[in-house]
């Protein structure tokens, strides 16, 4: 039987090869990277672990929001070198805002943390 979690990231797979159909499809947006990134990184990784954040109790929401903002950052440095420079300027405002993001939880999630503790 196939686990939830394994579920949840086929899913997601399936929902970004689907969105990639359609674009090559329809053709709107083909040549954008910016669009790329946001289906590969934003749907194919960030949605999913993001639910599963939400969601699953195995393993901590606060290490899937890591891994989710990690792998972003490394699809966004491996894969987009060859866009230009608009389109890298605004990769790295979503990579700058996801981290900004992570930063933010994190600090929310001590603050809790601490606050439980008196």
């Amino acid at each position: 039987m196939v686990s939830r979690e394994n579920r949840v990231l086929l899913g997601s797979l399936f929902l970004v090869w689907l969105v990639v159909t359609i674009v090559g499809l329809t053709g709107i947006g083909a040549e954008s990277s910016v669009l790329a990134f946001v289906v590969l990184a934003g749907v194919g990784i960030v949605l999913p672990q993001l639910y599963l954040a939400a969601t699953d109790d195995d393993v901590p929401g606060r290490q899937r929001v890591r891994i989710a903002a990690v792998l972003a950052l490394v699809i966004a440095m491996l894969g987009f070198s060859g866009a230009d420079a608009t389109e890298r300027l605004i990769i790295a405002g979503l990579v700058a805002a996801l981290l900004v993001a992570v930063v933010a939880y994190e600090f929310t999630a001590g603050y809790r943390g601490t606050a439980a503790e008196r």
